[in-house]
């Protein structure tokens, strides 16, 4: 949803001292004095995990005041021109690039209650966030205040609402070195470095897949989440074009991921390239490590493992939607299969005849695994199967799984044929295989319905 101004406000600008900052006036609020800045170092390790801007305003009347202001800076952060960060909610367009183009790199969202008269408004934002970005200032800051409970915003900036009284401020920092900031914890992080490529698997000209690589440095070894989106290169309309997500295994490295957009998608948008996009990658994730209830410390519970999301957002290289196939499957099957007869109660007969098929997963997604199993020759049913399944992307291995009960009331004898299949939930192409098994005689199989699953 987009949100247009309702309301025609007077603005009036003042120029405040030599600091580089101005205030704009809504319902009769003024300022008093200049801004100021400086790094905070409470730790004493030499690097600042703070960079705290005050201001002086006059507030009209005594209230909660809500404080939100971004710091952004002249070139773009390391991440590339993402239009969000850490705790901004995607999907965001890259920031346009031009001469007086500014890119956010750290935010702050505070409120306070204020006395009447003279104040000084106080915003830090997290050092970490500015060592992350790795852009050197002078930084720019833009500071709402709202006489309520919270300020919404357009594509313009912050809408004034009707009750309470609202402020906007614009400020420039001193000079810093990123590097002056306190480093953050990054278990890995993009470097910045990527490539994209149109992939396809079936040779019929059309491409199955957008796939594209992106340079990461691996400090700690382990399993992460990585998804991404694709948006039309319009600066003025953000439309999706795809979206993409997986998990990836990791080693301490430098290396790189990969992410693979589904043709379909592309082609039905009708968007061609270049295009946006803009990933998140964010653990290792090892649920493992995190029990749901944690133990407690005394009474205070212990404190939890955070993932600080990596983001990088760029450009593709130019495609055309057209050149994408509308058809695209998702997996395919190696050829591979396994065959098991469970007897979980030990009696002497089959609890199940479970085949197991190896595929080669190209996108993670949720599929419709269903089977049919009859005599070799013959258009008889011996058991039918159906299951849902989520399968990852990679070489990957699924159960088809068919109860022996009903093998042994079919009365029919094998080797069987089965007929596998797999259904992506939301459609598309059908992989479908066959598989004979080994010969069985349907009383091999138990009565007993109970433990039929593998």
């Amino acid at each position: 949803m987009m949100w247009t101004a309702r309301t025609v406000v007077l603005l009036v600008a003042l120029g405040i001292g030599s600091a580089g900052a101005a205030w704009g006036l809504h319902a009769l609020v003024t300022a008093n004095g200049a801004g100021t800045d400086y790094g905070l170092d409470t730790n004493g390790n030499g690097a600042f995990e703070w960079l705290v801007v005050e201001a002086g305003v006059s507030l009209p009347q005594a209230g909660t005041w809500t404080i939100y202001a971004d710091l952004s800076a002249s070139s773009p952060p390391a991440g590339g021109p993402c239009g969000a960060g850490y705790g901004v909610p995607p999907p965001m367009p890259p920031i346009v690039a031009t001469a007086d183009a500014t890119y956010p790199i750290a935010w702050t969202n505070e409120r306070y209650f204020f006395s009447a008269g003279e104040q000084t408004i106080r915003m830090a934002f997290a050092g970490t966030d500015i060592e992350r970005a790795g852009v050197d200032g002078p930084y720019r800051v833009h500071a709402t205040l709202f006489l309520g409970d919270m300020i919404m915003y357009d594509r313009a900036g912050p809408i004034p609402q009707p009750a309470g009284d609202f402020l906007e401020w614009n400020y420039t920092t001193k000079a810093y070195a990123a590097s002056a900031f306190e480093a953050p914890i990054r278990p890995a992080y993009f470097t910045g470095g990527h490539t994209d490529q149109a992939v396809d698997l079936d040779g019929d000209g059309l491409a199955d897949f957008l796939e594209l690589r992106a340079d990461v440095h691996v400090n700690m070894e382990g399993n992460y989440s990585l998804n991404g989106v694709l948006m039309s290169p319009s600066a003025d309309v953000v439309r999706m074009v795809a979206y993409a997500y997986r998990a990836v295994a990791l080693k301490a490295s430098d290396t790189s991921v990969s992410l693979r957009f589904r043709g379909d998608q592309i082609r039905s948008a009708g968007v061609d390239g270049p295009w946006n996009f803009s990933l998140t990658m964010y653990g290792p994730i090892d649920y493992r490590l995190y029990p749901a209830a944690p133990d407690p410390v005394g009474s205070v519970l212990r404190p939890q493992p955070l993932s600080y999301p990596e983001t990088l957002c760029g450009s593709t290289s130019a495609y055309r939607a057209s050149d994408f196939d509308d058809t695209v499957e998702l997996l395919s099957f190696t050829g591979r299969f396994e065959e098991l007869t469970p007897d979980r109660d030990a009696d002497g007969t089959y609890d199940a005849l479970v085949i197991r098929a190896e595929l080669e997963v190209f996108v993670s997604a949720a599929f419709d695994v269903s089977g049919l199993l009859q005599p070799v020759g013959s258009s008889r049913d011996v058991a039918k199967m159906a299951a849902q399944a989520w399968i990852l992307e990679g070489t990957q291995w699924v159960e088809f799984v068919f109860a022996g009960p009903d093998i042994r009331a079919s009365g029919l004898d094998g080797p069987y044929l089965a007929t596998l299949s797999l259904m992506p939930t939301a459609g598309r192409i059908d992989p479908t295989t066959a598989y004979t098994t080994q010969a069985y005689h349907a009383s091999d199989f138990d009565a007993n319905p109970t433990g039929t699953q593998p």
